[in-house]
């Protein structure tokens, strides 16, 4: 059996290199970008209590830090507007957002109703100009990726949205009341807060991926 000739080798080793760069990268679009995860509620504001055994807020920080682990495995910079169960005003949540140079904001939360059959992903934006797009952006990716009804995107001029200084957005992405999104967020794998986090991730990658998207903090939209 003949030998590979060196040279051969060497070009195989570099295609190898190559493929295995681009495939570290992909998903990457995140990387060197800054973000601030905003786990709703806390402390005494617990939130939807509609599902037995599981508060909103317990839930949020859960998926917050599953997302804070996937971006910074991706090379975002992550800080977190609360990081245990702490109580927060919305004044606390965004005057610490914007002491930082974080480019974007996320608030997660979980919708209730008292109606257990009801599902749907809902994203909220404060203003237009600086806000929608973002909530667009990352609210058809859930959409797509959840699969529950698509509820549309609405305006809520209100919160830690409205005050911090660039793009945010409040993403009720699912109904913690349903019952079944219920047992899912209360089994012991729970891998449905993962494929939560893992598509508000890949909501956040596809914004940075796109040049002409993010505004930085302290502009004034237009």
């Amino acid at each position: 059996m003949k030998k590979m000739p060196l040279v051969l080798i060497v070009i195989i080793s570099l295609f190898i290199i190559s493929i295995t760069l681009k495939n570290a990268s992909a998903g990457s679009g995140v990387s060197g970008h800054r973000i601030i995860i905003d786990a709703g509620h806390g402390g005494s504001d617990p939130g939807t209590t509609q599902c037995d055994g599981l508060y909103e807020s317990d839930a949020n920080l859960k998926i917050a830090n599953l997302l804070k682990a996937k971006l910074e495995l991706s090379g975002a910079t992550v800080y977190m507007t609360r990081t245990d169960a702490s109580s927060l005003s919305n004044e606390d949540r965004y005057t610490y957002a914007n002491s930082t140079d974080g480019e974007v904001l996320v608030s997660i939360h979980l919708n209730g109703s008292t109606d257990h059959s009801v599902d749907g992903t809902t994203g909220l934006y404060a203003k237009r100009n600086k806000d929608k797009a973002f909530t667009t952006s990352l609210h058809k990716q859930l959409a797509a990726d959840l699969v529950v009804k698509d509820l549309g995107i609405t305006n809520f001029a209100s919160g830690v949205i409205l005050k911090f200084n660039g793009p945010a957005t409040i993403q009720e992405t699912v109904y913690l009341s349903n019952t079944q999104e219920c047992e899912a967020l209360k089994n012991p794998d729970d891998v449905r807060s993962d494929e939560i986090a893992q598509s508000l991730f890949e909501g956040l990658n596809g914004w940075f991926s796109d040049p002409a998207a993010p505004i930085k903090p302290g502009k004034k939209p237009r």
